[in-house]
Protein backbone atom coordinates (compact mmCIF):
# COMPACT_ATOMS: atom_id res chain seq x y z
CA UNK A 1 0.00 0.00 0.00
CA UNK A 2 1.17 3.51 -0.86
CA UNK A 3 1.87 5.45 2.39
CA UNK A 4 0.30 8.86 2.46
CA UNK A 5 3.28 11.51 3.02
CA UNK A 6 3.91 12.87 6.27
CA UNK A 7 3.53 16.73 5.59
CA UNK A 8 2.54 19.45 7.93
CA UNK A 9 -0.44 20.44 6.37
CA UNK A 10 -4.09 18.82 7.69
CA UNK A 11 -5.38 16.26 5.76
CA UNK A 12 -8.55 15.28 5.05
CA UNK A 13 -9.21 11.63 4.21
CA UNK A 14 -12.04 11.25 2.13
CA UNK A 15 -13.61 7.23 2.69
CA UNK A 16 -16.75 5.55 0.60
CA UNK A 17 -19.01 2.91 1.64
CA UNK A 18 -19.90 -0.49 0.51
CA UNK A 19 -18.91 -2.24 -3.02
CA UNK A 20 -17.78 2.23 -4.23
CA UNK A 21 -13.86 3.12 -3.90
CA UNK A 22 -12.55 6.84 -4.69
CA UNK A 23 -13.36 6.97 -8.52
CA UNK A 24 -17.14 7.63 -7.35
CA UNK A 25 -16.33 10.86 -5.57
CA UNK A 26 -16.16 11.91 -9.05
CA UNK A 27 -15.44 16.22 -9.43
CA UNK A 28 -16.00 16.41 -5.52
CA UNK A 29 -12.63 15.38 -4.32
CA UNK A 30 -11.69 18.57 -7.02
CA UNK A 31 -14.13 20.97 -6.05
CA UNK A 32 -13.54 20.31 -2.47
CA UNK A 33 -9.42 20.44 -2.81
CA UNK A 34 -10.22 23.78 -4.64
CA UNK A 35 -11.83 25.08 -1.92
CA UNK A 36 -10.03 24.58 1.02
CA UNK A 37 -6.54 24.90 -0.76
CA UNK A 38 -6.23 28.10 0.89
CA UNK A 39 -6.05 26.59 4.23
CA UNK A 40 -3.15 24.54 3.48
CA UNK A 41 -5.75 21.22 3.60
CA UNK A 42 -4.51 18.18 1.75
CA UNK A 43 -8.04 16.14 0.50
CA UNK A 44 -7.04 12.62 -0.17
CA UNK A 45 -9.54 9.62 -1.33
CA UNK A 46 -8.50 6.28 0.27
CA UNK A 47 -9.84 2.62 -1.43
CA UNK A 48 -11.11 0.37 1.48
CA UNK A 49 -9.72 -3.57 0.98
CA UNK A 50 -11.93 -5.63 -1.71
CA UNK A 51 -12.93 -1.75 -3.40
CA UNK A 52 -10.96 0.03 -6.03
CA UNK A 53 -7.09 -0.27 -6.31
CA UNK A 54 -7.24 -3.37 -3.44
CA UNK A 55 -10.26 -4.91 -5.54
CA UNK A 56 -8.31 -8.03 -6.10
CA UNK A 57 -7.58 -8.23 -2.09
CA UNK A 58 -9.94 -10.11 0.36
CA UNK A 59 -12.10 -8.15 1.89
CA UNK A 60 -12.28 -8.14 5.86
CA UNK A 61 -14.99 -9.68 8.00
CA UNK A 62 -15.22 -6.74 10.65
CA UNK A 63 -15.13 -3.43 10.23
CA UNK A 64 -12.32 -2.72 12.85
CA UNK A 65 -9.98 -4.35 9.85
CA UNK A 66 -11.17 -2.22 7.37
CA UNK A 67 -10.11 0.54 9.65
CA UNK A 68 -6.65 -0.84 10.62
CA UNK A 69 -5.22 -1.23 6.56
CA UNK A 70 -6.16 2.71 6.37
CA UNK A 71 -4.07 3.54 9.26
CA UNK A 72 -1.49 1.87 8.41
CA UNK A 73 -1.58 4.50 4.99
CA UNK A 74 -1.09 7.54 7.05
CA UNK A 75 1.64 9.51 8.98
CA UNK A 76 1.36 12.72 11.29
CA UNK A 77 -1.70 13.50 13.43
CA UNK A 78 -3.84 15.98 11.96
CA UNK A 79 -5.79 13.39 9.94
CA UNK A 80 -9.91 14.32 9.57
CA UNK A 81 -11.21 11.29 8.39
CA UNK A 82 -14.77 11.81 6.19
CA UNK A 83 -16.57 8.48 5.74
CA UNK A 84 -19.88 8.05 3.74
CA UNK A 85 -21.90 4.91 4.47
CA UNK A 86 -20.03 2.08 4.91
CA UNK A 87 -17.27 4.63 5.37
CA UNK A 88 -18.81 6.72 8.19
CA UNK A 89 -18.43 3.35 10.46
CA UNK A 90 -14.66 3.05 9.20
CA UNK A 91 -14.09 6.59 10.08
CA UNK A 92 -14.85 5.84 13.65
CA UNK A 93 -13.22 2.89 14.29
CA UNK A 94 -10.12 4.80 13.13
CA UNK A 95 -10.97 7.34 15.01
CA UNK A 96 -11.23 4.52 18.16
CA UNK A 97 -8.22 2.37 17.01
CA UNK A 98 -5.52 5.58 16.87
CA UNK A 99 -6.18 8.84 18.65
CA UNK A 100 -2.86 10.00 18.12
CA UNK A 101 -3.41 9.87 13.82
CA UNK A 102 -7.47 10.91 13.72
CA UNK A 103 -7.98 14.50 14.90
CA UNK A 104 -11.60 14.85 13.99
CA UNK A 105 -14.43 12.50 12.43
CA UNK A 106 -17.30 13.71 9.70
CA UNK A 107 -19.93 10.51 9.30
CA UNK A 108 -22.20 10.87 6.46
CA UNK A 109 -25.22 8.66 6.57
CA UNK A 110 -23.88 6.30 8.41
CA UNK A 111 -25.32 3.60 11.07
CA UNK A 112 -24.67 1.05 13.64
CA UNK A 113 -25.98 -2.32 14.99
CA UNK A 114 -26.35 -1.10 18.75
CA UNK A 115 -28.21 2.15 17.83
CA UNK A 116 -30.66 1.12 15.07
CA UNK A 117 -32.65 -1.88 14.02
CA UNK A 118 -31.39 -3.78 10.40
CA UNK A 119 -34.12 -2.70 8.23
CA UNK A 120 -33.39 0.99 9.26
CA UNK A 121 -30.05 0.73 8.82
CA UNK A 122 -30.70 -1.01 4.92
CA UNK A 123 -33.87 -0.59 3.57
CA UNK A 124 -34.60 -3.84 1.25
CA UNK A 125 -37.69 -2.46 -0.18
CA UNK A 126 -35.56 0.31 -1.35
CA UNK A 127 -32.92 -1.91 -3.16
CA UNK A 128 -35.94 -3.67 -5.09
CA UNK A 129 -37.93 -0.27 -5.77
CA UNK A 130 -34.60 1.25 -7.47
CA UNK A 131 -34.00 -1.93 -9.07
CA UNK A 132 -37.43 -2.07 -10.85
CA UNK A 133 -36.82 2.03 -11.98
CA UNK A 134 -32.97 1.62 -13.07
CA UNK A 135 -31.48 3.29 -15.92
CA UNK A 136 -32.28 0.69 -18.28
CA UNK A 137 -30.30 2.10 -21.67
CA UNK A 138 -28.03 0.02 -23.70
CA UNK A 139 -24.61 -0.55 -22.34
CA UNK A 140 -25.95 0.17 -18.73
CA UNK A 141 -24.60 -2.37 -16.33
CA UNK A 142 -27.38 -2.99 -14.01
CA UNK A 143 -25.94 -2.95 -10.68
CA UNK A 144 -24.49 -0.04 -11.21
CA UNK A 145 -27.66 1.98 -12.52
CA UNK A 146 -29.60 0.19 -9.27
CA UNK A 147 -27.09 1.41 -7.31
CA UNK A 148 -27.15 4.96 -8.73
CA UNK A 149 -30.89 5.01 -8.12
CA UNK A 150 -30.58 3.77 -4.86
CA UNK A 151 -27.96 6.47 -4.05
CA UNK A 152 -28.90 9.66 -5.47
CA UNK A 153 -32.07 11.96 -5.07
CA UNK A 154 -31.33 13.89 -8.10
CA UNK A 155 -29.12 12.14 -10.46
CA UNK A 156 -30.59 8.89 -9.85
CA UNK A 157 -31.65 8.49 -13.76
CA UNK A 158 -28.78 10.35 -15.11
CA UNK A 159 -27.26 8.27 -17.63
CA UNK A 160 -23.61 10.03 -18.01
CA UNK A 161 -23.38 9.03 -14.24
CA UNK A 162 -24.76 5.50 -14.99
CA UNK A 163 -22.32 4.70 -17.67
CA UNK A 164 -19.37 6.28 -16.03
CA UNK A 165 -20.07 3.87 -13.27
CA UNK A 166 -20.26 1.02 -15.22
CA UNK A 167 -17.16 2.05 -16.91
CA UNK A 168 -15.41 1.52 -13.22
CA UNK A 169 -16.94 -1.48 -12.90
CA UNK A 170 -15.59 -2.80 -15.69
CA UNK A 171 -12.50 -1.51 -14.82
CA UNK A 172 -12.48 -3.21 -11.06
CA UNK A 173 -15.16 -5.41 -10.04
CA UNK A 174 -15.94 -6.05 -7.02
CA UNK A 175 -16.19 -9.71 -6.47
CA UNK A 176 -19.41 -10.98 -5.32
CA UNK A 177 -18.10 -12.68 -1.82
CA UNK A 178 -16.21 -9.46 -1.28
CA UNK A 179 -19.43 -8.03 -1.57
CA UNK A 180 -21.10 -10.33 0.83
CA UNK A 181 -18.55 -9.88 3.33
CA UNK A 182 -18.87 -6.06 3.36
CA UNK A 183 -22.27 -6.75 4.27
CA UNK A 184 -22.17 -8.87 7.02
CA UNK A 185 -18.81 -6.55 8.27
CA UNK A 186 -21.43 -3.91 8.35
CA UNK A 187 -23.82 -5.58 9.59
CA UNK A 188 -22.22 -6.39 12.50
CA UNK A 189 -20.38 -2.95 13.19
CA UNK A 190 -21.63 -1.42 16.60
CA UNK A 191 -20.12 1.84 17.85
CA UNK A 192 -17.76 2.37 20.72
CA UNK A 193 -19.37 4.33 23.77
CA UNK A 194 -17.47 7.80 23.72
CA UNK A 195 -14.68 9.13 21.18
CA UNK A 196 -11.89 11.72 22.16
CA UNK A 197 -11.94 13.38 19.25
CA UNK A 198 -14.91 15.96 17.31
CA UNK A 199 -17.24 14.57 15.53
CA UNK A 200 -20.04 15.67 12.94
CA UNK A 201 -22.73 13.92 11.79
CA UNK A 202 -24.59 14.61 8.09
CA UNK A 203 -27.43 12.84 6.86
CA UNK A 204 -29.68 13.49 3.48
CA UNK A 205 -33.42 13.32 4.49
CA UNK A 206 -34.00 11.83 1.31
CA UNK A 207 -32.10 8.57 2.01
CA UNK A 208 -33.61 5.70 0.84
CA UNK A 209 -31.02 3.02 1.63
CA UNK A 210 -30.17 4.10 5.23
CA UNK A 211 -32.68 6.22 7.14
CA UNK A 212 -32.19 9.44 8.16
CA UNK A 213 -32.84 8.66 12.02
CA UNK A 214 -29.66 5.84 12.09
CA UNK A 215 -27.89 8.98 11.82
CA UNK A 216 -29.57 11.75 14.50
CA UNK A 217 -29.18 8.20 17.24
CA UNK A 218 -25.69 8.43 16.30
CA UNK A 219 -25.47 11.91 16.97
CA UNK A 220 -27.19 11.87 20.09
CA UNK A 221 -25.05 8.97 21.57
CA UNK A 222 -21.86 10.85 20.68
CA UNK A 223 -23.67 14.52 21.75
CA UNK A 224 -22.36 16.12 18.83
CA UNK A 225 -23.50 18.22 16.20
CA UNK A 226 -25.97 16.67 13.52
CA UNK A 227 -26.66 18.19 10.61
CA UNK A 228 -29.79 17.53 7.62
CA UNK A 229 -29.17 18.33 4.10
CA UNK A 230 -33.12 18.38 3.11
CA UNK A 231 -32.24 17.75 -0.78
CA UNK A 232 -30.21 15.56 -0.49
CA UNK A 233 -30.30 11.42 -0.90
CA UNK A 234 -27.48 8.77 0.60
CA UNK A 235 -24.64 10.10 -1.64
CA UNK A 236 -24.63 13.93 -0.53
CA UNK A 237 -21.31 14.20 -2.04
CA UNK A 238 -23.58 13.66 -5.52
CA UNK A 239 -26.60 15.19 -4.77
CA UNK A 240 -25.77 18.73 -2.83
CA UNK A 241 -21.93 18.76 -3.88
CA UNK A 242 -21.87 22.42 -2.97
CA UNK A 243 -23.34 22.33 0.06
CA UNK A 244 -21.36 19.71 1.32
CA UNK A 245 -18.23 21.33 0.77
CA UNK A 246 -19.74 24.42 2.52
CA UNK A 247 -20.72 22.94 5.86
CA UNK A 248 -17.06 20.68 5.99
CA UNK A 249 -15.51 24.49 5.78
CA UNK A 250 -18.03 25.41 7.97
CA UNK A 251 -17.38 22.56 11.15
CA UNK A 252 -13.98 21.70 10.15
Amino acid sequence: MDIVPNISQTKWILVRGLMRDKRHWQDFIGSLSAAVTAFNIDVIALDCLGNGEFSHEKSPLSIAAYANALLEQLEGSDNCIIGLSMGGMIALEMARLAPDKVSKVVVINTSAANLSPWYRRFSLIAVLAAFRKRNRNHGIDCLEATALKLSSEGYGDNHAIAKRWTELRLQNRVEFFNVLRQIWACARFRCCDSLQQPIVVFSGKLDKLVSPECSKLIAEHYRCQHIEFTDAGHDISLDSSAALIAQLKAVL
